[in-house]
């Protein structure tokens, strides 16, 4: 299996139940997830101490005109590219399931680290609807912070 990650920073004083980051399989290929990273910066200053939680939800459609989307890159380059596509905007963002799947609690002056390996597996199914929605949750940002977001996955 090929290994792919993708790293995205959200908009500025994200308000709260606002997605970010969407992690959507392909038509011909699912994957798993195996690690995601999250931290926050606040510009130039030193981010306010707030406590925060990122939900990751599945996804139960495809959304519509995903914009501002990156290449995933490959942990080996031998590999073939990615079959998941990584987005960061939508016209009309994909419907997430009605509870999240998971929750990050964290402080903004830290970060959390989660891999996701061994026994516990992560597997989103290949179709065009199906992935991972990443989502504000409970308190918005303060002015100039944002989000940073790496995951890493494998196909």
């Amino acid at each position: 299996m090929s290994r792919f990650a993708a790293q995205v920073e959200s908009a500025a004083a994200l308000a709260v139940d606002t997605g970010f980051a969407w992690l959507m399989a392909s038509a011909n290929t699912g994957y798993k997830l195996r690690r995601v990273t999250i931290g926050c910066v606040a510009g130039a200053g030193v981010p306010t101490s707030q406590q925060v939680v990122v939900g990751i939800n599945r996804v139960t459609s495809a959304g519509t005109t995903p914009t501002a989307g990156m290449t995933p890159a490959k942990l080996d380059p031998n590999s073939a590219a990615a079959g998941a596509v990584w987005n960061t905007a939508y016209a009309t963002p994909p419907t997430n399931t009605s509870a999240d799947q998971w929750r990050i609690p964290f402080n903004t002056q830290s970060s959390a680290d989660l891999p996701w390996e061994l026994l516990e597996e992560w597997a989103v199914t290949l179709g065009t609807a199906n992935g991972l929605a990443f989502v504000n949750r409970d308190n918005a940002l303060p002015a100039s912070h944002k989000y940073v977001l790496s995951v890493e996955w494998e196909e």
